[in-house]
């Protein structure tokens, strides 16, 4: 295959649950593309095609600098594509290397994943596999979401999905996204948002520390751990991070959906905080706008934390300030 409607075929790039997904050109706007070509078993299945499409239509309303934008979709010569755009750059999974990140760029990365599910949220629309593996880091290091509002369709949702029905079934290399399923999904329950928040805390545990919060020994033991574990906090495999933090993680990553932050927004809101309290910490920078929540109805917490960054910045100026005029 050369090419599908506009697209020229540049080189394979993998497969998923929809199909073949190939580096293309598009030449009606000249840019590079990730293109997936529906396979056969799900273009001869009418129904299944159709959701397919009417996810992919929702999705493609998504627009925010840490999501990879579905670009277009459509049919030609038969073939029904999905052209997104080509997020070049590593895996967070390769990019974290199995390491604590420092703690200040763990964070940064966190807060921008964070803010594209919130927009994706505000949208209706639930990711369902957030994961090191479904997120890029670019040259620039940018995060970037893959595959919003398709878990239904790809092997990681796959196997969030079989591990609420047979555990033990699934295959050994499915530790990569058990590590990363929420306690809903684990036994088979509906989910929302906060399912994604359970994600964002555990990828976040990760960043700061270098460790997955759940892994077990086999699948079922990481699902086991999912439902009933309580990790230990943060700041015991990184002792650069502070308690506040372990709060904020713990709740994320509760086992009660409704003892976590209610929505992505209200969990960048605290993460920001703290990066806030860090800068003032270390003099780097001042508490800004960009530390602010990303939306204006944060949960109390978040906003206790931010209050609480923003009077420690007020007291460390104060205190430059009597130091400069005292004479001393």
């Amino acid at each position: 295959m050369d090419a599908i409607a506009h697209f020229n075929i540049l080189d394979p790039i993998g497969t998923d649950g929809i199909g073949e997904m190939f580096r293309a050109r598009d030449t009606k706007v000249g840019r590079t593309v990730a293109l997936k070509v529906v396979g056969p078993q799900l273009a001869g299945d009418p129904a299944a095609l159709a959701r397919l499409i009417e996810d992919a239509t929702l999705a493609a309303r998504l627009s925010h600098p840490n999501v990879a934008t579905l670009w277009e979709f459509g049919e030609a010569d038969g073939r029904t594509y999905l052209a997104y755009e080509f997020a070049a750059g590593r895996r967070l999974s390769d990019e974290a290397g199995g390491t604590a990140m420092p703690l200040r760029r763990a964070l940064e990365l966190a807060v921008q994943i964070a803010d594209g599910v919130a927009e994706a949220h505000a949208l209706g629309i639930i990711h369902g596999d957030l994961r090191p593996d479904t997120i890029i880091v670019t040259a620039k290091g940018s995060a970037k979401i893959l595959d919003f509002g398709m878990s239904q369709w790809t092997r990681g949702g796959s196997i969030r999905s079989a591990a609420g029905r047979d555990p033990d079934g699934l295959p050994a290399d499915s530790a990569n996204v058990l590590g990363y399923l929420s306690p809903e999904q684990a036994i088979g329950s509906a989910v929302d948002a906060r399912t994604d928040v359970f994600s964002l805390g555990a990828i976040a545990y990760e960043l700061v520390t270098g460790l997955n919060p759940f892994a077990g020994a086999t699948p079922s033991a990481t699902v086991m751990n999912v439902m009933k574990a309580q990790p230990p906090p943060a700041s015991d495999a990184n002792a650069a991070a502070p308690k506040e933090l372990d709060a904020i993680l713990a709740r994320a990553m509760a086992a009660d959906i409704a003892q976590r932050q209610q929505s992505a927004a209200a969990f960048a809101a605290e993460l920001r905080s703290v990066i806030a309290m860090l800068d003032v910490q270390t003099g780097d920078a001042p508490v800004s706008s960009e530390l602010l929540p990303i939306d204006d109805k944060p949960d109390r917490q978040a906003a206790g934390l931010l209050a609480g960054a923003l009077i420690a910045a007020a007291a460390a100026a104060g205190a430059v300030w009597w130091f400069l005029t005292s004479g001393r």
